[in-house]
């Protein structure tokens, strides 16, 4: 019977061995896939960048961040609110819907941030990688249900399905 629990109990150690490292397979890899600056791509992928209309979405893409960085605070100090009037014995439904309406305010403001940065970038772009980027850039594939990606927990991997990072054009800072 001790042998038999013993057996047991080794045999759940080795699978939970070979899941954690199967899971931390590819981590640490960030920058280093292939389309990270390699040849005349980016890490978006757009196909040939000049040197000049890199250093602009670069530009674009750290101010862009900085202003998304803002929000997402404002959104975390929000959604914290949101959580306490919820859960409090005598929750107050008018503070509550003015704090959800605080947080769309905010949404709406960030929308409107990612809609004019996309604009942004793609005013640099000639048609060629205007095509690309409009049917490639900032979509989010692979890696479904592997979730908290920048907190969010929805199964949003951090790569589009093809190894590069989706987090070049629409993504806030990730954390």
């Amino acid at each position: 019977m001790k042998a038999r629990n013993l057996s047991a109990i080794l045999v759940s150690g080795m699978l939970m061995l070979g899941t954690s490292a199967f899971a931390q397979q590819g981590q640490g890899k960030m920058g280093q896939e292939k389309g990270w600056r390699q040849g005349e791509t980016t890490c978006m992928g757009i196909p040939n960048l000049s040197a000049d209309q890199q250093t602009k979405i670069d530009a674009l893409k750290l101010t862009h961040q900085k202003e998304m960085l803002v929000f997402k605070n404002q959104m975390g100090e929000l959604k914290a609110k949101q959580r306490t009037l919820t859960t409090t014995d005598k929750a107050d439904i008018k503070a509550i819907n003015a704090n959800i309406d605080e947080i769309t305010k905010f949404k709406n403001q960030m929308m409107k941030k990612q809609a004019q940065h996309r604009q942004d970038v793609r005013a640099l772009l000639n048609d060629e990688q205007k095509i690309w980027f409009d049917t490639h850039a900032g979509k989010k594939g692979g890696h479904k249900g592997m979730g908290m990606h920048r907190g969010e927990g929805k199964g949003k991997g951090m790569r589009d399905g093809n190894g590069r990072s989706a987090q070049c054009i629409n993504a806030p800072v990730a954390q």
